[in-house]
């Protein structure tokens, strides 16, 4: 009887805490950092100055899956039978949505691909690039080439550059583009729970966190990590582990590896921007960090008490790291198309984006890094990132501010922990 009790005790407390989070992560962002593409330009740009990978060929998808149908099966499974090991909650795909060479034409090749990445399967992999230093005066006529996003977001002021096959382009170029895709929609509607017909075969089971109903949201499980969290919080509420960005960084840093060894470079730097895109939103410290400053206890009691009628304090406490989340998003997406457009490389966070020291760029990145050295790092600058921001008094994103104004101080301590980790990763994929 007694245990009876306690555990129905603890089911009340799991209800109570999944509730609360369940509802922040409806309201807050799950973007990451806004503008992936702008800090990539400003992190390469001069670091690959001195001595810049040459252009590489375009190639479609579909060319390099034809090309390496007979041995993608096998790494394909590789990297399953790897992440079924290192992830136990992410369980392998199932033997229908296994790549089959022999069943790869040129009109499956994609679709096919995708299923077994268990990714959106209409993503749709064009040939272009994104101009992060031009001004769009209206939204680019591409977007619906490269996009199936209902809203379009901040993708209206963007300038979209289509590209023929067997066309040479620079791999910064390449990165910077394909380090913003996975908000384009990669990661949409794959859960149990969201509705879709690849959702249901997929294998994730029903969304952790986020509401599976809306776009944005229903990425959210892909593009943050949270490793770190107090036991307790972890006791009571266990589907915050049912994050899958290491999954995505590891199937993907993986072909890319495979494409620069077989003769792909064009997809070698694509698939690496991809998997970078997931190694810099886990640099942002509301997608390390669930509720900055806020204790379990803190947590749990703000649901009770709107359990009997006392909501406020719920509602604030969502209100306010919501808050703090949109705002370092928002105002660094247009700080940072600000730097650019004005060339303005002496500012104080485009300065943190262009300058690594030689120890920093010693270490390496691997699996078991990027839980134990990324994560933990944004997770424990969290709170103090989270504590300026309050400070600051600012409740939406109005201005870029004069650039002596304390929130660059802030952005540019959490983004100089970007470009080292950007530059990390990519240093792999320099040319020799």
């Amino acid at each position: 009887m007694e245990w009876q009790k306690a555990n129905g005790c603890k089911m009340k407390l799991l209800k109570t805490i999944s509730l609360f989070l369940i509802l922040l992560f409806s309201f807050s962002p799950t973007f990451g950092w806004n503008n992936h593409a702008g800090i990539t330009y400003i992190i390469l740009q001069d670091y690959w100055k001195n001595k810049p990978p040459k252009k590489v060929k375009v190639e479609t998808l579909d060319s390099f899956v034809l090309k390496e149908k007979n041995n993608l099966p096998g790494l394909l499974n590789d990297i399953d039978s790897f992440i079924s090991k290192k992830l136990p909650h992410c369980p392998p795909p199932i033997a229908e949505l296994k790549l089959d060479g022999n069943q790869i034409t040129q009109k499956t090749a994609v679709p096919l691909f995708f299923q077994a990445l268990r990714v959106n399967p209409h993503h749709k992999p064009a040939l272009f690039v994104q101009s992060v230093t031009s001004i769009a005066k209206n939204p680019s006529p591409h977007l619906n080439q490269i996009t199936t996003l209902s809203d379009k977001g901040k993708l209206v002021n963007e300038t979209f550059v289509m590209l023929p096959q067997g066309s040479l382009v620079s791999p910064l170029d390449i990165l910077v583009t394909a380090v913003d895709e996975p908000d384009y929609d990669l990661d949409l509607y794959l859960f149990s729970d969201s509705g879709s017909e690849v959702g249901k075969r997929y294998g994730f089971g029903e969304q952790a966190f986020g509401n599976p109903v809306y776009e944005f949201s229903s990425q959210a499980p892909f593009h943050m990590g949270f490793y770190h969290e107090s036991n307790l919080i972890f006791s009571l509420a266990s589907f915050l582990k049912r994050t899958y960005p290491e999954y995505r960084i590891y199937q993907f840093t993986k072909l890319s590896e495979y494409a620069f060894k077989t003769g792909h470079p064009y997809w070698g730097y694509r698939f690496a921007g991809w998997a970078l895109h997931y190694i810099q939103d886990l640099t942002q410290p509301y997608h390390s960090s669930v509720l900055p400053r806020v204790s379990a206890a803190k947590q749990i009691g703000a649901q009770l008490l709107s359990t009997v009628g006392f909501p406020s304090l719920k509602t604030q406490v969502i209100e306010d790291v919501s808050t703090r989340h949109t705002l370092i998003e928002e105002y660094q997406y247009y700080l940072i198309k600000d730097i650019l457009q004005k060339n303005a490389k002496e500012h104080i966070v485009s300065k943190a984006l262009q300058n690594a020291s030689a120890d920093q760029m010693k270490s390496k990145i691997d699996f078991d890094s990027i839980r134990n050295l990324i994560t933990k790092e944004a997770f424990e600058t969290a709170n103090e990132a989270d504590y300026q921001l309050e400070k600051l008094g600012i409740t939406k994103y109005e201005k870029v501010y004069p650039e002596n104004h304390p929130i660059h101080q802030i952005l540019a301590k959490l983004l100089a922990h970007t470009s080292h980790h950007t530059r990390v990763y990519l240093d792999a994929f320099r040319a020799p």
